[in-house]
């Protein structure tokens, strides 16, 4: 009974992150366009939107009902850099990264309930073991939006983006959701 009720809870919170949190939380952050964006829409045949979020880091995130935030920050770099993030994030709305990962953490959390039932050391032990597996599939989605971004802008274009942000003194580690950048060029 408790495990049809998490997964009830879960499908109301994904269905929350659908429709209700961006059309509340959204609306301050304003709405871009562009010709680089059109010419993004028509070349993945995605419909999403980018809003811009006043914040002088670099950064961008794609939500799962094909919005994208950017930083006033990423949006200052240029539209070179603006676009080859868009690009990064529109692979993670073309491979469902976000759906896939919900549904791993659903069935994760689901089987660790129902053995911490049976033994409390074992449901435990799932859930220790989940964690480190989502963020192994975290970082293998990055590979693979990267991969996306840099045949959607190019290769060359998509690596001048994360160069720039490159820190040498950044270190891997199996609880990062992502890669080093470093690695992360390597791998396109």
């Amino acid at each position: 009974m408790l495990l049809i009720i998490f997964i009830l809870v879960c499908l109301s919170v994904l269905t929350g992150l659908y429709f209700s949190v961006p059309a509340i939380s959204l609306k301050r952050y304003r709405e871009i366009n562009g010709e680089s964006l059109t010419d993004l829409k028509l070349r993945t045949g995605l419909e999403f939107s980018v809003r811009v979020k006043e914040d002088p880091l670099v950064n961008a995130l794609s939500l799962p009902n094909n919005v994208i935030v950017v930083t006033s920050g990423l949006v200052k770099e240029g539209t070179e850099s603006l676009t080859s993030a868009i690009a990064h994030e529109l692979g993670h709305l073309q491979g469902r990264h976000h759906l896939k990962t919900f549904i791993l953490l659903l069935g994760i959390t689901s089987i660790s309930i129902y053995l911490l039932d049976v033994d409390v050391v074992l449901g435990l032990g799932l859930m220790l073991i989940g964690i480190v597996l989502v963020r192994y599939v975290s970082r293998h989605f990055e590979y693979s939006a990267d991969r996306f971004a840099a045949e959607l802008v190019g290769r060359e274009r998509y690596t001048r983006l994360l160069a720039l942000h490159m820190n040498p003194r950044e270190k891997s580690s199996p609880l990062s959701t992502h890669p080093t950048v470093l690695n992360r060029l390597k791998k396109i």
